[in-house]
């Protein structure tokens, strides 16, 4: 935080001495530009959205870092198959980081049930916990012979709380709790950066479910989280990698001699009157921009306090109400006693820098989007064409996959595994095309996200 005494009179000299230091950025406390990250998991990531926060997190509050994100999620995988695609799935990118979850599909869910179980049935959930260490050990060794920096995710919650109509595969979350304390305690050998989701995100499910015995973040499924626990998710990732930050704030206050303090952003032509404050502004972020989807993620964690304020506040204005103006777009009225404490723009739509980001928030989403449709090639190649043993041939494959849909006729799955077959056969002679476009959609997202110098000009009602 950098401080500067404004003066009517010589303002211009005083401000440039400070120009400099006063637009220095906040950076990330672990990624540099040019850093490649990769999201190695089942179905959750496979399908999910925590990653596209991420990157629209990281896009909008560090603009000038330049990131790459690959979505490695494959559904319904486990430990063992993500030691066997590890090198062609995930190393291919030349990842300098990794988040790594995995669990949900390894404790084997069926095994779980309400009512005594077998000592059948006790034996093989042991058998399936013990296979699980032992593949996070070859993983972990895996890791650590390489370059690049895990990032250990515990799995998300088995909803095994909620009264929601649906199987409930009791002790199932007992199970992944079990994974997680294993995760935590191989990670702290390593001293490797442990995200616990499972944490988190049950301590919020048992917090809510005292007032609403249907309460959920988790999926109709109790397995999938939709976007409300994604963001969950993805608040959790941010607040155990980075430090609470914010876009932007500005304070000035009028009584001593205009003195004004800001951060993470530069103010100049600073101009005013009895009645009238204009300057113009830099800032160094954008806002994290939200939307309905998110409202119900937003009252469960302190996201827009730890990580979502864009502060203007103004001391020492006469009483009344005041019109912000940003590029002469009329953006709401306060009164001098809220301009006094600090107002949080981050959540005004109409400003323009939200806008932009909202931008940026598609471009990310067409990200994820297109990413999904690469990943049903990898899909079907580690998945169902792991025991083909016949020539290169896309017709031949075809014959392959389906004589393995045939075996699951009946099951509920059968129909979302027809279709992600029949998005191979689509995707398979598209994928330098679409390659490109992710390419494309990248670079749209660090052009679109670099903030402007915007004029700020607040007007007294008469």
């Amino acid at each position: 935080m950098r401080r500067f005494l404004i003066s009517f009179c010589a303002f211009t000299q005083v401000f440039l001495s400070f120009q400099k230091l006063n637009a220095q950025e906040e950076s990330s406390k672990i990624f540099e530009s040019g850093n490649t990250i990769c999201f190695l998991g089942d179905s959750i990531t496979h399908g999910g959205q925590y990653h596209e926060f991420l990157q629209l997190f990281y896009a909008t509050r560090y603009p000038n870092l330049k990131l790459t994100f690959h979505n490695c999620g494959i559904s319904g995988d486990n430990t063992e198959g993500m030691i066997y695609r590890l090198d062609k799935d995930v190393y291919i990118h030349k990842p300098s980081h990794v988040f790594f979850m995995t669990g949900m599909n390894d404790v084997i869910r069926t095994l779980y049930f309400k009512g005594e179980a077998s000592n059948e049935i006790i034996q093989n959930r042991k058998k399936a916990l013990d296979e699980y260490k032992r593949n996070i050990h070859i993983l972990d060794k895996k890791f650590k012979t390489s370059d690049i920096r895990p990032l250990y995710l515990t799995p998300s919650i088995y909803d095994q709380y909620s009264k929601i109509e649906r199987e409930n595969n009791m002790g199932c979350n007992d199970a992944l709790i079990e994974c997680s304390t294993y995760l935590k305690k191989i990670a702290k050998q390593r001293n490797i950066t442990v995200v616990d989701l499972n944490s988190s995100m049950k301590h919020i499910m048992e917090r809510e479910l005292k007032n609403d015995s249907l309460f959920t973040i988790v999926g109709k499924d109790r397995v999938h989280p939709e976007t409300t626990g994604h963001f969950v998710m993805f608040h959790e990732i941010i607040s155990t990698i980075e430090s609470p930050s914010i876009v932007s704030e500005i304070s000035i206050d009028l009584n001593e001699d205009n003195f004004t303090e800001t951060k993470n952003c530069m103010i100049n032509n600073f101009e005013f009157s009895s009645d009238d404050i204009s300057f113009n502004c830099v800032q160094n972020s954008l806002p994290f921009p939200t939307n309905k989807a998110i409202d119900k993620a937003l009252s469960l964690v302190p996201f827009e306090n730890d990580f979502n304020k864009e502060i203007l506040q103004i001391k020492g204005l006469k009483n009344g109400e005041y019109d912000l103006f940003i590029q002469d777009v009329f953006i709401k009225n306060y009164s001098a006693k809220q301009l006094n404490s600090g107002v949080n723009l981050s959540t005004q739509v109409n400003t323009p820098q939200y806008k932009q980001a909202l931008e940026v928030m598609k471009l990310c989403e067409d990200y994820r989007k297109t990413s999904y449709l690469l990943r049903a090639v990898p899909f079907m190649e580690f998945k169902y064409l792991r025991d083909y043993n016949g020539n290169n041939q896309l017709q031949e494959k075809q014959i392959h996959l389906n004589k393995k849909l045939k075996t699951i006729e009946g099951k509920p799955y059968h129909n979302y595994i027809k279709k992600s077959m029949d998005a191979y056969v689509e995707t398979l002679p598209k994928q330098d095309s679409l390659n490109k476009q992710l390419r494309q959609v990248q670079n749209a997202i660090y052009k679109k996200n670099k903030p402007k110098t915007l004029e700020w000009r607040l007007t007294r009602r008469q």
